[in-house]
């Protein structure tokens, strides 16, 4: 009660009232200092997240480590990534060159909105500035927001990922840069921005031969690779709205003069709009006496004997219309019902032979959808809710999805104990790109069925023994892979994934034990979808606080182990990850020793990557002839200032 009676006293200066007035949050949230959440493009729901300030929570630095155990990727900070646990695997369905960029993406629906009352902005850094130039490793991030007025918010936000890579040839420079904004009024609610995404990437095509990481003590530098010179540039931009406008019809309102505009039976109707442009573009040179570059690509060259230039290009718009009704209360058994319709506007460009008659020409695919959601909840206890979609005419005829999910609480504990089901179908017909595709190293014209996909979820939560459970299973018909040769391929016969995650975390005195373990099973042999079977994550800490309440400090080791498997390699040119089958990685663990500290509102931390390198064995990979970080200190500070 103090210190709602102090957010109530501060957000008032001068006798100028600070107090938002909206439907959007209830009451008991208008004089929160800082309200941070996401919108989706569905029905501009406000989801409310929380601000990642603390050291623990931003010891993990790479944006794939945030949300899965472990991944393969190709090294270096902001290159393309693919986590372990397939459920959590995120797809890019109208330009499937981004998938491996994923996770590092920022959309209109993962981008964070604010509301404050005094400004507030993060510094972050984080890299290896003491290694030599060549292997040099930075990393940025700026976000600096304020209310202009108490409903209508401004965000600034800029975050590099880029590294020089322990291999030759494979600097990446990875930028977005975010302009958002909101306007959270009394009847009107708001989200809008502007999204540039760039990745700037030199290709090496990965190491020639295993030999030179686990059999010799030669610098990685030195290492030959596949492509001397090979390149990669993604753009991407995106611009986007999120509107809803309230009616409330005073049915079932505890008091009509409340603050809380958003009780009683409501209706909303809103847009949501979105125009985004992709484009990658893949150079080349392979001369022709050049056996490694030309078996990397299997001697394939379909339109120049040594040089490759090959762009794939998309175009996204889209409009969305709904309604909203709000029968009862926004707490109530059945909150919300929810309808839609949509259409979009997708454009695609690669090369074809005709185009030299032509010239460059899009080809363009229509697609119309509604779709629909209820929603509910009992007290704290029970939340659930349905969507789904569907598509009745275009490109995607017949497509749909259908999503369902119930969580159950009880309280006899503190935090609670949570019960999470999820429950998940659809069918969808595979990309432009993945039927049709006439590339230098590249081409197919296939005539694939649409996939099927279903998958049921279910979690359980502990919060005070900070004890998480998860299990997955799905099946997948007619699933879309790259196998040895990089070619696109539909498997006929139906994939059944199966999927164990466990984290128990434990205390003993000023120990720390963090432990997450994942197990998974694929009826799929390696070359359709590779898998490793067990992963192991464990942060293991000694934990003090070396100035009470003002310095926090955990030391320790952090060690990710995997069991043997085929790792994926990467195909510069269709920015894809394949399956191959020449060798298993794995076994060996990749420890980092580091020092975590807080002090005061800064988060800093110190590691001493690899620490164990040589033990047993130097298997360091991050995929297939890929490499992680050799040993080498890192360092990084985030930074948040406020006034408060």
């Amino acid at each position: 009660m103090r210190r709602i009676r102090k957010e109530e006293r501060d957000s008032i200066r001068a006798s100028i009232p600070r107090v938002i007035e909206t439907f959007v949050i209830p009451d008991t949230m208008y004089y929160r200092r800082i309200i941070v959440w996401t919108s989706d493009k569905r029905f501009n729901e406000f989801h409310e997240t929380g601000l990642d300030t603390t050291a623990n929570s931003n010891y993990y630095e790479q944006p794939m480590m945030k949300k899965d155990i472990s991944g393969t990727w190709l090294g270096p900070s902001g290159s393309a990534a693919l986590y372990h646990n397939w459920f959590l695997r995120e797809e890019m369905d109208d330009a499937p060159m981004f998938s491996p960029y994923a996770g590092d993406t920022y959309n209109d629906e993962n981008v964070q909105q604010f509301n404050t009352k005094t400004p507030y902005t993060e510094l972050a850094y984080w890299g290896m500035p003491l290694v030599a130039k060549n292997r040099e490793e930075s990393n940025l991030k700026l976000r600096s927001t304020q209310n202009i007025t108490p409903a209508f918010n401004f965000t600034l936000d800029y975050r590099r990922l880029g590294s020089r890579g322990m291999l030759v040839n494979e600097n990446t420079d990875h930028r977005t840069t975010m302009i958002v904004g909101n306007y959270m009024g009394k009847r009107y609610f708001a989200n809008f921005g502007h999204i540039r995404q760039r990745v700037d990437r030199q290709e090496n095509g990965g190491i020639q031969d295993s030999f030179w990481i686990r059999d010799t003590s030669v610098t990685t530098k030195s290492i030959s690779v596949n492509l001397s010179s090979a390149h990669n540039l993604y753009k991407r931009r995106s611009t986007f709205i999120h509107q809803t406008l309230a009616i409330p019809l005073n049915f079932f309102r505890k008091d009509k003069d409340s603050l809380s505009l958003g009780e009683g039976t409501m209706a909303h109707i809103g847009h949501s709009g979105e125009y985004t442009t992709y484009n990658k573009l893949y150079t080349d040179e392979i001369a022709a006496n050049d056996t490694y570059g030309r078996d990397f690509y299997f001697n394939r060259f379909y339109i120049n004997e040594t040089s490759s230039s090959d762009e794939l290009a998309v175009r996204n718009f889209e409009n969305r219309f709904f309604i909203k009704l709000q029968p009862f209360a926004p707490d109530a058994l059945l909150a919300k019902i929810n309808a839609g319709v949509g259409y979009q506007l997708l454009s695609t460009y690669a090369f074809k032979p005709s185009d030299y008659l032509t010239g460059k020409k899009w080809d363009t695919q229509h697609n119309f959808y509604v779709y629909g959601g209820v929603s509910g909840q009992l007290k704290k206890y029970i939340a659930w809710n349905a969507d789904v979609d569907y598509y009745f005419a275009g490109y995607r005829m017949f497509d749909f999805n259908a999503d369902a999910k119930l969580r159950l609480s009880i309280y006899p504990i503190d935090q609670g104990i949570h019960l999470i089901g999820k429950f998940h179908t659809g069918l969808k017909t595979p990309h432009p790109f993945e039927q049709q595709i006439y590339l230098n190293h590249h081409q197919w014209n296939n005539d694939f069925s649409k996939v099927s996909k279903t998958t049921v979820e279910a979690e359980l939560s502990i919060p005070k023994w900070r004890l998480d459970a998860k299990f997955g299973y799905a099946l997948v018909a007619n699933m879309l892979y790259y196998d040895t040769l990089a070619v696109i391929r539909q498997y006929d016969t139906p994939v059944s994934v199966m999927s164990a995650y466990l984290r128990k975390d434990f205390t003993v005195w000023h120990l720390h034990f963090d432990n997450q373990v994942l197990f998974q099973l694929t009826s799929a042999p390696a070359e359709v979808l590779p898998l490793p079977k067990l992963t192991l994550n464990l942060r293991w800490y000694f934990d003090i606080d070396v100035v009470k309440n003002v310095m926090n400090m955990q030391i320790g080791v952090n060690a990710i182990a995997n069991t043997l498997w085929y790792a994926p390699t990467y195909s510069p040119d269709l920015g894809q990850f394949y399956a191959q089958n020449n060798e298993r990685i794995g076994l060996v663990p990749y420890c980092d020793i580091f020092a975590n500290i807080q002090w005061k509102r800064a988060c800093i931390f110190l590691k001493f990557t690899n620490a164990f390198q040589d033990w047993p064995s130097s298997d360091y990979f991050s995929a297939y002839h890929y490499v992680k970080q050799t040993r080498g200190f890192k360092f990084g500070i985030l930074w948040p200032f406020y006034f408060w």
